[in-house]
């Protein structure tokens, strides 16, 4: 049975009391209140958990800063894995506008035949035309100031699209297509097609500054068979996304960026953080995809 809503507003000091009153240590009250003031009370409160000893009860010689180092981890955590989302990303474009250039041409993306189902096609094309109206780039303006096109060639509809649309454009490619834009990374396109939602998803997420730490995926990714790697890793959790993330570096071969090293510096600065809230498996670092190569 639904009851009635009845919390209030509750001034910074309040909150403070309220806090005190569950058995967190604030020694610093100005300190306290000046977070508060930047962090909603709400938004800290998801990071109260794991420092419960019973419901509302925080454990004994739990401090405010404890609560305050695991919310600035998660927030260094979104922001490294929004990054490494990013370079697969452009990974991604750049292969898809590559391999329907180089066999159907440079408006490939516009042909019925390239899709398996038509009427989501139809629906796609309709997306992309919304978001080149929406585009703000220069270059777009310039290609429909000096051509009498309908659509932009696919290199430049690709820079400007949502990861979310290309996501959609790649899940709904013909097999052949599929597999060629894949063709370095050693997995099925089914499952391709799956990492790349749950990669949309974890994006969305990072970008829109939620919690991150661990998180339950409402988005999850499909194990693949041929990768005995992933068995033990539970795909609800975000480790196997971190995984997904290290495995995709290796096999596209991203030379810039060390995924690994930045994550494992982030664990050694945040120290207290535990790993296992996070779907990460005993001996992680002796799984196939996270051991450093000899």
């Amino acid at each position: 049975m639904k009851t009635t809503f009845s919390k209030s507003h509750l001034s910074y000091k309040e909150q403070i009391k309220l806090l005190q009153s569950r058995n967190l240590i604030i020694t610093n009250e100005q300190f306290a209140i000046k977070k508060l003031k930047h962090l909603n009370y709400y938004r800290l409160s998801a990071y109260f958990h794991p420092y419960f000893e019973e419901k509302n009860r925080f454990r004994d010689d739990t401090k405010f800063e404890d609560i305050l180092q695991l919310y600035y981890f998660d927030k260094e955590f979104r922001n490294l894995i929004f990054y490494a989302i990013e370079k697969i990303e452009v990974y991604i474009r750049t292969q898809i506008s590559y391999t329907l250039s180089k066999n159907v041409g440079v408006f490939s993306y516009t042909k019925t035949e390239l899709f398996h189902d038509k009427k989501y096609h139809e629906d796609i094309l309709k997306i992309i035309q919304n978001e080149t109206k929406r585009s703000k780039e220069i270059f777009v303006k310039e290609f429909y100031a000096k051509y009498d096109e309908e659509y932009l060639p696919i290199w430049s509809m690709v820079e400007i699209i949502s990861f979310n649309t290309l996501s959609r454009i790649y899940a709904n490619l013909n097999e052949s297509y599929r597999k060629e834009i894949i063709k370095d990374i050693d997995i099925k396109p089914f499952v391709f097609q799956r990492w790349l939602h749950t990669l949309t998803y974890v994006r969305n997420i990072s970008a829109h500054h939620s919690r991150l730490w661990n998180k339950i995926l409402a988005i999850e990714p499909m194990k693949p068979k041929n990768q005995k790697a992933f068995e033990l890793i539970s795909n609800k959790k975000i480790f196997f996304v971190l995984s997904m993330i290290e495995f995709l570096f290796k096999q596209i071969d991203d030379e810039e960026f060390n995924f690994k090293t930045e994550l494992k510096k982030l664990f050694k600065k945040y120290p207290k953080v535990k790993y296992e809230s996070m779907g990460f498996i005993e001996n992680w670092e002796q799984n196939p995809i996270w051991k450093d190569e000899e």
